[in-house]
């Protein structure tokens, strides 16, 4: 015998069952208007285009002495220019961690045509990479233009960290950036 509460949840109950299989049938095998159409893919095919490397610093591996200078001098010769390096010390800097690069340099135009001579030309670039622009005095009327086979020489100095003295370079980067050079400077 069973209880009268228990033959109405029975059906009922049943009637859930059966309404939720039914719902989950009709809603699984509907297609909805709305839903993309598979397509092909479509292919992409890039194109490169040709390029050409840039042109790097010309690094000077073994710098030739001026005739009858110090061991320490260089002479550079570019198209349009040559650059001198008469002498070059270092002596202590502004404080106890820094130490005074003073070259000494003579810039030669040796072209036909008007060339610049400004302070962005000369950095010190260290082993690591690290780059020092001039920080310090600068010889008076070195920089500027220099006529057709005329000349501009002064004393240039650096601020340097004590630790970036090993293998420092001067780099010379002018207008013309074919003529970028890396000079190696033999600090004694």
């Amino acid at each position: 015998m069973v209880p009268f509460y228990l033959k109405r949840k029975i059906p009922c109950g049943m009637i859930v069952i059966l309404s939720c299989f039914l719902i989950t049938a009709c809603t699984a095998n509907t297609v909805s208007s709305t839903a993309p159409i598979p397509t092909q893919p479509v292919i992409v095919q890039g194109t490169s285009i040709a390029s050409t490397p840039g042109i790097g610093p010309t690094v000077i591996l073994t710098p030739t002495k001026v005739p009858g200078g110090k061991e320490q001098s260089q002479l550079v010769t570019l198209p349009d220019r040559i650059i001198t390096i008469t002498n070059i010390s270092k002596q202590v800097g502004t404080d106890s961690n820094s130490i005074a690069i003073n070259l000494t340099i003579t810039i030669k135009n040796t072209g036909a045509k008007t060339i610049n001579n400004d302070a962005v030309y000369f950095q010190l670039i260290s082993a690591e990479g690290d780059a020092f622009g001039l920080q310090s005095r600068v010889a008076p009327n070195f920089f500027g233009s220099i006529a057709s086979q005329s000349s501009r020489s002064g004393i240039i100095i650096f601020q340097i960290p004590a630790g970036a003295i090993n293998g420092i370079r001067l780099m010379y980067r002018p207008e013309v950036s074919t003529e970028t050079i890396f000079v190696p400077l033999n600090l004694m």
